[in-house]
């Protein structure tokens, strides 16, 4: 028998959650390959017309992790533009069908130390995936915290 959309575990927090000015979100989308430079770019461009501040970025080959500091708008809906902007442009250079997963897995950070740790977690996943020695080499990964190091 086929589930029904209503039947779909819920995985959300209460949507009020999403909507404290300030918390900070580690998401991770998984995504179809499209067309990398274009994806990051869009990502920072809806972050900041969403007024969420793009704390950190690292686009794999099938997923895309964010660090995002929520500002005006709710942390589902900057999401939800991020994901709707990229898929289009993904569309207009002739990619069909969904480029992201239908949802997406969020971990609200929780302190200082859940900050660092999440922070190397998103750095080093490039070097996990045998992709380059060092996350410095990798040319998706970006972000205020980045530009701040620099």
């Amino acid at each position: 028998m086929e589930r029904k959309w209503r039947d779909r575990k819920r995985i959300r927090l209460p949507a009020g959650a999403y909507w404290e000015v300030g918390s900070v979100w580690h998401v991770t989308v998984a995504a179809d390959e499209g067309l990398a430079g274009d994806v990051v770019v869009a990502v920072a461009e809806r972050c900041v017309a969403r007024g969420a501040s793009l704390e950190l970025f690292c686009l794999m080959p099938d997923h895309l992790h964010l660090l995002v500091r929520v500002g005006a708008v709710g942390l589902v809906e900057v999401v939800g533009d991020v994901k709707s902007r990229t898929t289009r442009g993904w569309w207009a250079h002739g990619g069909n069908g969904a480029l992201w997963q239908r949802s997406f897995h969020d971990h609200g950070i929780r302190g200082g130390r859940d900050f660092d740790e999440t922070v190397r977690y998103i750095v080093e996943n490039p070097v996990k995936a045998g992709l380059v020695e060092d996350w410095r080499e990798y040319p998706f990964t970006g972000g205020a915290l980045i530009e701040e190091g620099q």
